[in-house]
């Protein structure tokens, strides 16, 4: 089933998944359709906190759902409140999941630097939208091991396309497992990062009578584990050790992002693309070949660009922690 959901467009993804889980759940056992839900990931949605001041958005997904309601990160409440048995409003959160103290305060820190991290890739607007969610794995401690999502979603929606691109959707799930050694001196880190990439070029007219159509789409799904071991200074406070977590994990999300960006094969798309027109022009038909750069949308910061901003804003916020 998971090699199936690999080969299909991923914006269909949830519809599929449901599909799936049906005929595993008739031909097979119940056990092996939750199975699925577990390990398939299906578009990221996003709502909004209305409890902030800002009224921030942030990503709903497996990873933040208990029942029907989802936590947001930065007021730590349920949308929509959680309900009783009986279907009457609880009125809190009682009962619900919620991170140890001291994970709580490791992932607000995680959430606004990934938050700036966000809007210097994926830029600034409401377009983008992250979110960082964390659990407990072996006790609330100090100093024992979590785990967490980190998750990106990037729309591009009709009304906002141009010339180009029609619409657009990027999602990027990095789940993160940390494993501090006994001593405390080194963590291993282990992620598995999932990236989900679906669009609709925006097609000329001359091109449209090419194909008597213009509802090109072009998506796909890539998935990578990688697995590093840093080292930490203990310090004896929580809160620092848990800075250089993120910095860790930071890096880790940065690195595989550039490295996953580079090796998908928009260009050979492109160039096979190119090709065909090519030869429909040949036969007389009039069409213009894709216009450099109309294969990818970026925004924010150059993918060319050297400069490791996770690394600079975890370094930001480890010396603004170290002046408290």
């Amino acid at each position: 089933c998971l090699n199936i959901l690999r080969r299909t467009p991923p914006q269909d993804s949830e519809e599929n998944i449901t599909g799936l889980a049906a005929i595993l759940a008739q031909s097979v056992d119940e056990d092996a359709s939750e199975e699925l839900y577990q390990r398939a990931d299906p578009p990221l949605g996003h709502a909004v906190d209305i409890n902030t001041a800002d009224k921030k958005a942030f990503i709903i997904s497996d990873y933040n759902r208990d029942g029907d309601s989802y936590r947001s990160p930065w007021s730590n409440a349920y949308y929509p409140p959680p309900r009783a048995a009986n279907g009457e409003d609880e009125g809190g959160d009682e009962g619900t999941f919620q991170p140890s103290p001291w994970l709580r305060q490791i992932e607000m820190n995680a959430n606004e630097l990934f938050d700036s991290y966000r809007s210097l890739y994926y830029g600034s607007d409401d377009a983008s939208v992250s979110s960082v969610y964390l659990w407990d794995t072996d006790g609330a401690t100090g100093n024992g091991g979590f785990a967490g999502a980190f998750l990106i979603k990037k729309e591009i929606k009709e009304e906002d396309g141009d010339r180009y691109l029609k619409r657009g959707l990027w999602n990027s799930i990095h789940v993160v497992e940390v494993a501090p050694s006994p001593e405390g001196r080194t963590a291993s880190y282990g992620m598995t990062t999932t990236i989900s990439l679906s669009m609709d070029p925006n097609a000329s007219t001359s091109e449209a009578q090419i194909r008597d159509t213009d509802s090109t789409n072009v998506a796909g799904t890539i998935t990578r584990r990688t697995e590093r071991v840093c080292p930490l200074t203990p310090t004896g406070d929580s809160h620092s050790l848990g800075s250089q977590h993120i910095a860790n994990i930071g890096s880790m999300i940065e690195d595989v992002e550039i490295d996953l960006r580079s090796t998908m094969d928009i260009q050979k798309t492109r160039y096979v693309i190119d090709s065909i027109r090519s030869s429909a022009s040949d036969s007389g038909v009039t069409g213009g070949g894709m216009p450099k750069g109309a294969a990818v949308r970026k925004g924010g910061v150059a993918l060319s660009n050297q400069h490791k901003v996770a690394t600079m804003l975890t370094e930001a916020v480890l010396a603004r922690q170290g002046n408290k």
